[in-house]
């Protein structure tokens, strides 16, 4: 049997990954746009989720005081069903008084002498730092993807703080939330995206002859270190690719038109002869899985695998001419036939 040929000895991808991100509700969006000092002119946080979770809330009639901490309990509100859960905060009890009040979702440690010293908490946000630093697992925390949307200006400067300020879908989610799942909350997720080069050349790949000098130009076009895409698209193409991995319920754009060389938003792509895309989310310090019903969360019986870790994976290629750069199996199946 002849030797297969493809086009090409040589194919280049882009990693899309998730680098910096913030988790926090509508609510908080003014402040932390004000004082926030985690993006930057140079890191601007351009894509975001909304996401749904279950509510949390205290038991205000649970504090149990010791000489150093306080226990407290709180429930994970699942329908009909209330999960109690219980941490401690160390805290010389001899000095402050817990406080709390409907809906229970904040609470305060207020000190007896000195006003100064109180201390106030958002429950969900002290209930995330103590899983971060204790390495909890929380299925019931996790992160459901609802909507994935993007934020740039002419100049490059908008951002999804500027957005979500007055966003219609994030509304009408919020109203259709209260609704339908009392029983939850919205949050957003800020996100920024790096971007990695991959190329991969295989020396047991036959092309045809009159392609090297082709081949060999693209090899070091997309090797010299220069950024092939604008923001404008690379944004594009990165809200575009994890639409279709998550497939939210409330996106309409991009769920079944992913790629395509027709689309001009991400046409940089197809004139740069771009083998494929993947977009990278690693929430392993959050300690919360970012799933929805068509990318679900990737528990294994036996605890391998990488834990948070979500990824989509799309061609600008077919396997007529071209090797998919990713596909290993497909590598060695067909390299040598």
């Amino acid at each position: 049997m002849d030797k297969k040929e493809f086009k090409y000895a040589s194919e280049f991808a882009v990693l899309m990954y998730l680098d910096t991100y913030q988790l926090l509700q509508q609510t908080e969006l003014e402040l932390y746009g004000k004082y926030q000092t985690a993006f930057t002119e140079n890191n601007p946080c351009n894509i975001y989720f909304i996401l749904k979770r279950p509510k949390v809330s205290l038991d205000p009639n649970y504090c149990i005081k010791n000489k150093n901490n306080i226990e407290l309990k709180y429930f994970i509100h699942e329908q009909d069903t209330k999960h109690d859960r219980k941490f401690r905060t160390k805290i010389n009890t001899d000095e402050y008084e817990f406080y709390t009040e409907y809906p229970y979702n904040y609470f305060s440690l207020i000190n007896k002498n000195n006003p100064d010293l109180n201390r106030h908490y958002k429950l969900a946000v002290i209930i995330d730092a103590i899983h971060e630093k204790s390495n909890t697992i929380e299925p019931l925390l996790d992160l459901e993807v609802l909507y994935i949307g993007q934020a740039f200006g002419e100049d490059g400067k908008r951002t999804a703080i500027d957005r979500l300020g007055s966003h219609s879908t994030l509304q009408m989610i919020y109203s259709e939330a209260m609704q339908r799942n009392p029983d939850s909350e919205i949050w957003i997720l800020l996100a920024s995206f790096c971007q990695k080069n991959i190329s991969s050349m295989n020396g047991l790949i036959s092309m045809p002859q009159e392609n090297e000098k082709e081949d060999f130009t693209r090899w070091m076009n997309f090797n010299s270190g220069k950024n092939p895409f604008s923001d404008k698209q690379k944004i594009n193409f990165t809200e575009a690719a994890l639409i279709r991995t998550f497939l939210p319920k409330y996106n309409k754009e991009y769920k079944n038109t992913f790629p395509n060389p027709a689309h001009s938003s991400y046409s940089e792509c197809y004139c740069l002869d771009l083998n494929s895309i993947v977009v990278e989310m690693d929430m392993t310090e959050a300690r919360r899985w970012l799933f929805s019903e068509n990318k679900p969360r990737k528990i294994d019986k036996d605890g391998l695998g990488i834990p948070y870790w979500q990824y989509g994976q799309f061609y600008f290629v077919t396997d007529e001419d071209r090797y998919k750069i990713f596909n290993h199996d497909y590598l060695g199946k067909n390299a040598n036939e």
